[in-house]
């Protein structure tokens, strides 16, 4: 008999919270897993620990006697481990950030020195890059993207809504014309299936293109050089004092942050994340474009 000492997490949480899903949520696997994991500690200890009832996970009465020994394990484990990585317990070392170029220019840079004097002591590796970064690899500590990520196996957290507005360079906006009548700076045709280059195609299908681009920062770049107009979010246009935007902030996409399970748990990723955070949720307004006036005063 040989028991995978890893699904003793999986039966004690099962334990606690009666039902699968909140089990695949904590430990940030999905519920095919958690079921596997406990049925082989089942064949492994050649008995039933579970009963389920009303959709519920009940331990049995050989589990219920052995549940104190299970914790005392977990407790015994936690110990062991903590003192093997005692130095991911401080506030020290290198963590690895990955998220796309325009999140990274427009947004973290500029804040990172608040950072830095909070936590001297940690590095930060930021990869600017729209490739996806396998976490499972540890190719990257966290991740930050546009839109919610579709892996069952990472942690996710939701940071805030993204909204866009057109933005045009004042000069362009005070001749007054149509947003059809306008130059457009668009993505280029690889990149057509983005939401903010969707909603270009279905609310200004007619738009004329004066230059295409593959990242938002080019775009930026162009529309405060008074080339066109372009649908950009509103942390980039609105602290533009030379951008207008020319209509109401909408809804298009959400940030979200990705990590892998075991990363989470490790005090420099924790600080930077809770860091992340309170920042995002001080700017809530430049996010959503709130305090931006449109040409049309709305």
């Amino acid at each position: 008999m040989q028991i995978n000492w890893n699904d003793l997490k999986f039966l004690l949480a099962l334990a606690r919270a009666g039902k699968v899903a909140d089990v695949a949520r904590e430990t940030g696997v999905d519920s095919t897993t958690v079921t596997r994991r406990i049925k082989a500690l089942e064949q492994a200890l050649q008995c039933q620990l579970f009963k389920r009832i009303d959709n519920r996970y009940l331990p049995t009465e050989a589990l219920q006697q052995a549940l104190r020994n299970a914790e005392q394990a977990e407790r015994e484990i936690g110990l062991m481990t903590q003192r093997l990585t005692q130095q991911d317990a401080h506030l020290r070392g290198r963590v690895r950030i990955t998220s796309v170029h325009t999140f990274i220019n427009s947004y973290l840079l500029p804040r990172l020195s608040d950072f830095y004097e909070r936590y001297p002591d940690i590095e930060l590796e930021i990869i600017a890059d729209s490739s996806q970064l396998d976490l499972g690899r540890h190719e990257a500590d966290l991740a930050i993207r546009m839109g919610r990520p579709g892996q069952q196996s990472i942690v996710t957290r939701r940071l805030t809504e993204l909204h866009y507005s057109v933005y045009a360079h004042t000069r362009l906006a005070d001749q007054g014309r149509e947003l059809s009548g306008l130059p457009w700076i668009l993505f280029e045709e690889r990149y057509s299936s983005l939401p903010e280059a969707q909603w270009q195609q279905q609310q200004v299908p007619e738009a004329q293109a004066c230059l295409y681009c593959n990242v938002g920062l080019a775009m930026l770049n162009a529309v405060k050089s008074g080339l066109g107009v372009a649908c950009i979010p509103c942390y980039m246009g609105q602290p533009e004092p030379e951008l207008v935007a020319l209509v109401p902030p909408f809804s298009l996409r959400e940030l979200w942050v990705l990590m892998h399970p075991e990363k989470r748990n490790l005090a420099r990723v924790r600080a930077f994340l809770d860091w992340l955070e309170q920042q995002v949720n001080a700017d809530q307004a430049l996010f959503l474009g709130q305090a931006e006036d449109t040409i049309d005063g709305t």
